[in-house]
C-alpha cells in the first residue's frame, strides 16, 4: 500500500503536532518532516534530511513565509507537491499561488476528514480543487474576455487533458486509450511544456480556463 510521506510547515508547534495527529490517524499518510518557517525547509531539503512528497505549508512563517518559499521551490526546480494551509482565504493570494503551482489548499479551520481527503487527493492525482477554488477560476474565466487557445494541442494532448481533469492516474489513462503509461507520461511533459504550466493542477486550472474541459463542481467534492 502506497503511503503519502507529508512534511509539516508552520511556526505553530501545536498546529503541527495536531496536522499530525490527524494525518497518521490512519495507515496512509507518514509525516516524515517538521519545519517552524520557510527557511527551516529548505535547510533540511539542503542537508539532506528531507523524505517528503508533499508540502503543507503555512502561509504566514517569520523568516520565510508560505509564498516566498513557493517560489523559492519553484526556482530551484523542486518538484514538490505543496498543500498551502491558511486561515483565511484570500482571492488574489489563492491565483496568484495557482499560478505558481500550489497543488491544493487547506483552511486551519477545515474538517479533519477533509484535510485528510485532500493530502490523498494531492498524493494520488496531484491536485485537489475544492469548490471554492472552483469557483475563483471560473470567475477569473469569465473575466478573461474569453482567452483564445493560441497553443497548437493536438487531438491526443485534448483528450488527455480531458482525462487528467477526470482525476484518472496515468495507469488509468493508459488503459483507457489503449497506450503505454510512459507514453501517457511523454504527453503530459509536452502538455506541461507547451502550457507552461508548473504541475498537473496548473493543467487542471488552464482547461477550465480555455473550456477545454466543462466543470462539474460536484466532480471535486
Amino acid at each position: 500500500m502506497t503511503k503519502y510521506k507529508v512534511a509539516l510547515v508552520d511556526d505553530e508547534k501545536l498546529i503541527r503536532q495536531g496536522m499530525k495527529l490527524i494525518l497518521e490517524q490512519g495507515n496512509k499518510i507518514e509525516v516524515t518532516n517538521e519545519a517552524e518557517n520557510g527557511q527551516d525547509l529548505l535547510d533540511q531539503i539542503d542537508g539532506g534530511t528531507f523524505r517528503a512528497d508533499i508540502i503543507l505549508l503555512d502561509l504566514s512563517m517569520p523568516v520565510l513565509d508560505g509564498i516566498d518559499t513557493l517560489l523559492e521551490i519553484n526556482r530551484r526546480g523542486l518538484s514538490f507537491n505543496i498543500i498551502i494551509l491558511t486561515s483565511h482565504y484570500n482571492d488574489s493570494i489563492i491565483l496568484k499561488l495557482l499560478d505558481e503551482g500550489a497543488a491544493g489548499f487547506l483552511a486551519k479551520n477545515e474538517d479533519p476528514f477533509e484535510v485528510i481527503k485532500t493530502v490523498i487527493q494531492v498524493g494520488e492525482k496531484g491536485f485537489h480543487i475544492n469548490d471554492y477554488i472552483l469557483q475563483l477560476i471560473r470567475k477569473r474565466r469569465l473575466l478573461s474576455a474569453q482567452k483564445k487557445l493560441k497553443l497548437e494541442l493536438t487531438a491526443r494532448e485534448i483528450e488527455i487533458i480531458s482525462l487528467i481533469c477526470q482525476e484518472l492516474t496515468n495507469r488509468e489513462i493508459a488503459e483507457q486509450l489503449f497506450i503505454s503509461p510512459r507514453t501517457v507520461e511523454g504527453h503530459r511533459n509536452r502538455i506541461l511544456e507547451k502550457t507552461q504550466c508548473k504541475n498537473i493542477a496548473g493543467v487542471v486550472i488552464y482547461a477550465i480556463e480555455h473550456n477545454l474541459f466543462d466543470v462539474n463542481i460536484s466532480k471535486y467534492n
